[in-house]
């Protein structure tokens, strides 16, 4: 099955990170089509740029026209440096996107108009008091696209191995599921299920019903419950998608006064260059310190955390 994954461009080397993360990941695999994006903001003006400038009534000026020859040279530099990567050039579409001041807002859109498997960014590693007083896109992106899986990359990611924390919720397996969708067949990367208590954590209770509307009642009602319930739905998705069982690995059960770090620090352990997890839908209440996956992208160094709503 077709896979087309958006990479939003901007020529920095946050974008070149990207951009190598996915030919790591990818190179060889021609089901995917990347969509290299990038965006040029309109300014003040409320009217769109013509397709054909020589036609428009509306005068362009030069400011706007050196962003967009500037956006047009870094996406032939991304496309190029992915051919020289081995991706394949029918596999890259490129495209020049106007946009308001708010680009996340045109990534989203351009994301839910395509249908897009996946968003990826390259995060410039802001704080959190530099992401509130100067914005970031991939910031505004988690905070607002849950319509669309995101994946964040932070720094040069080395390995291509994955991390999945699971918890026996439906967001958690629909993460897995978008794992098995994104890496049907493949046998080269290897996959370790995790789950991490927290220290004052609920003890997880496996409940099949609450994954009826997703899955078949039957289905669910087999491997969603029992005594290994946590793991055997999960393991399940990824064998149907083709993966190999002896590159899916179970890791034993840990405990750490907060999740999300005991997450990093599992990653880190196994070596896994991608961590892929679920969050709750928008509006969803998540206490004082936020969600899980709030946390953890706050705490990413050097990897990919791929978030699905």
């Amino acid at each position: 099955m077709k896979k087309e994954i958006l990479i939003a461009i901007d020529g920095s080397v946050y974008s070149n990170q990207s951009l190598e993360y996915i030919a790591s990941l990818f190179y060889g695999h021609d089901d995917i089509t990347f969509h290299l994006t990038s965006w040029v903001t309109a300014g003040t003006s409320v009217m769109p740029s013509s397709l054909a400038p020589d036609n428009s009534l509306i005068p362009e000026t030069s400011s706007s026209t050196k962003k967009e020859a500037s956006a047009r040279r870094n996406l032939k530099k991304a496309a190029d440096k992915l051919i020289r990567l081995g991706i394949a050039e029918t596999q890259i579409l490129s495209s020049l996107e106007l946009s308001s001041y708010n680009i996340a807002a045109g990534i989203q859109q351009y994301a839910n108009k395509h249908m897009v498997d996946a968003v990826l960014v390259g995060r410039r590693g802001l704080t959190s008091l530099e992401e509130m007083l100067m914005g970031s896109v991939s910031a505004s992106l988690f905070k607002k696209c849950h319509s669309t899986p995101l994946w964040i990359i932070d720094g040069e990611v080395q390995s291509k191995d994955f991390l999945v924390p699971v918890d026996g919720s439906p967001h958690s397996l629909l993460a897995v599921d978008h794992l098995a969708h994104i890496l049907a067949g493949r046998n080269d990367i290897r996959i370790s299920l995790f789950h991490c208590t927290a220290l004052f954590g609920k003890k997880v209770e496996c409940h099949p019903q609450l994954f009826y509307g997703n899955w078949d009642r039957k289905w669910c009602d087999t491997y969603l419950s029992g005594a290994d319930c946590l793991f055997n739905g999960p393991r399940q998705l990824l064998e149907e998608a083709g993966i190999a069982a002896n590159k899916i690995i179970i890791l034993p059960e840990a405990g750490n006064l907060e999740e999300s770090r005991g997450i990093i620090r599992q990653a880190k352990a196994q070596n896994c260059g991608t961590v892929v997890m679920g969050r709750h839908g928008a509006g969803i209440a998540k206490g004082l310190f936020g969600g899980v996956s709030d946390r953890t992208i706050k705490q990413v160094q050097n990897l990919a955390l791929w978030i699905v709503g």
